[in-house]
């Protein structure tokens, strides 16, 4: 399906991470400390793929900045104390779908709404560093379903967005690559139902990052 895309660029949460349920955790712990209302899970994922303080603004609407910022800080302490205690898991074919597109000939990018401090974090354990060529995070850019982030991440490939390939579980990710005017393709593994992926514009959808492998052929004889 996707014959003329020579970059694929992941989201992380939900999409490579298996970690919905416990940003969800987070948020809601961080609003019950500063005396808000806890969200629903539902409005608590509604917010997942924003920068951190835009996610937090969010939840909290009309909430001072001193309270939007105190509640920034208690779920980043929060989260990575969780994470220490117990790294976020991979989706069990995230690595062998990456080791195989690189093995495919394809240039692999991040693009997530996590800090650089937390994407790094993150690489320290996950066994994905060595596949990816470029990334981009919530804090070096305007964030999630501006254009910016994949903009950058195509400029550092060489490989103009209509060569891009953008994945991700959440209609913020796939408005992100409609504005960028790169390729979108929906997994199932996250936020969002198909139908919500479908009307942000996704090119496709699929269950799970294995089926993404059917809608990209084999690049490295071309090399």
């Amino acid at each position: 399906m996707f014959k003329d895309v020579s970059a694929v660029i992941f989201d992380i949460d939900g999409t490579l991470m298996d970690s919905i349920g416990r940003i969800v955790e987070c948020i809601r712990i961080s609003c019950s400390e500063v005396g808000a209302d806890v969200p629903s899970s539902a409005d608590s994922k509604s917010v997942i793929g924003l920068s951190l303080g835009q996610a937090i603004a969010s939840i909290l609407p009309g909430r001072s900045e001193e309270e939007i910022r105190k509640a920034v800080d208690i779920y980043r302490n929060t989260y990575i104390r969780m994470e220490m205690d117990d790294p976020v898991k991979l989706f069990d074919d995230a690595f062998g779908v990456m080791e195989e597109l690189k093995n495919r000939g394809y240039k692999i990018g991040i693009a997530t709404g996590k800090s650089r401090k937390g994407y790094d974090r993150v690489m320290g354990y996950a066994p994905i560093a060595r596949f990816i060529d470029v990334s981009s995070t919530g804090d070096e850019v305007r964030s999630k379903p501006d254009q910016q982030m994949l903009n950058r991440l195509s400029d550092e490939l060489l490989i103009p967005p209509k060569g891009c390939l953008m994945v991700g579980d959440s209609s913020l990710d796939i408005s992100m690559g409609v504005n960028a005017h790169t390729h979108t393709a929906g997994v199932l593994t996250g936020v969002h139902d198909r139908e919500t992926l479908m009307n942000a514009g996704a090119d496709a959808v699929v269950n799970t990052l294995t089926e993404l492998l059917d809608l990209l052929p084999d690049r490295s004889e071309k090399r």
